[in-house]
Parts: structure tokens; C-alpha cells; sequence
């Protein structure tokens, strides 16, 4: 995806997509494996960081619009780079939180679809081999 940076030149931004990823077995063509007893921890924790990039993405509109000063082009610059930095245009915090978020998000959604199916797996195992007991 391209995009130009603080004014520049154009400059290339490139997500990384997000690993395969599997509770209690390797999955099909590479990835990352969860322990299964572990990975409700794992997702919590991955909530709360997605969580405390939310509350920085809030706090970080308070920065952004700051009015400018009057009069001073090198304090209008400051504050004019300021808010580029903070800003939601690729090479700006708010650009760069979001895309955290969203990636937050995606691993989240795998990693809670890969639990269900591993416990409905287990549960399906269980009750095939304790009918004829």
C-alpha cells in the first residue's frame, strides 16, 4: 500500500499478514501452535493490549488538535508537524494504531475460532470413546 510520508517523497507501507494460527496442533503450511490451556490467557491479554492501544488512540485526538500558534512560522511549523505525526495518513500514529488494532483484532477472531474448534474436537473424541466404556 502506498502512501507518502511527513512530505517527503512517497514511501511504501506494507502489513504483514497475520500467521495461521492453531490451538494444540501445528497447523497446515506454517504458523504459530497456542497450548490449549494456555490460550485463554493469551487471548485476555491480547484483549488488553488492544484495549490500551484504544485508550492511547483516544488520548492521542487530545494532542492532535492543538491550536496553532499565532504569528511564529517556526511554532507554527512545530505544531503543523505535530499533528502530521499524530495523524491517520500512512506514517502517522493514528494510521499506524489503527492498522495494531485492526491486526489485534483479526489474531483475536483465529485464535478464539481455533479454540472452539479444538474443544468441540475434544468434546467429539471424549464422547466417542466413553460410549462403549
Amino acid at each position: 500500500m502506498a502512501g507518502s510520508g511527513s512530505g517527503q517523497g512517497a514511501s511504501e507501507y506494507e502489513v504483514a499478514e497475520i500467521p495461521q494460527v492453531s490451538i494444540g496442533s501445528a497447523p497446515a503450511g506454517g504458523g504459530y501452535t497456542v497450548d490449549p490451556e494456555r490460550a485463554p490467557r493469551l487471548i485476555q491479554a491480547l484483549k488488553d493490549a488492544r484495549s490500551e492501544l484504544q485508550e492511547v488512540g483516544k488520548r492521542r485526538e487530545d494532542l492532535r488538535y492543538v491550536p496553532k500558534p499565532n504569528g511564529d512560522p517556526f511554532s507554527i511549523a512545530a505544531a503543523e508537524a505535530v499533528q502530521r505525526t499524530l495523524g491517520d495518513e500512512p506514517g502517522g500514529y493514528g494510521y499506524a494504531n489503527q492498522r495494531a488494532l485492526n491486526q489485534l483484532s483479526v489474531l483475536i477472531d483465529k485464535l478464539e475460532a481455533s479454540l472452539r474448534v479444538y474443544r468441540d474436537n475434544e468434546e467429539r473424541s471424549r464422547r466417542k470413546f466413553t460410549r462403549g466404556v
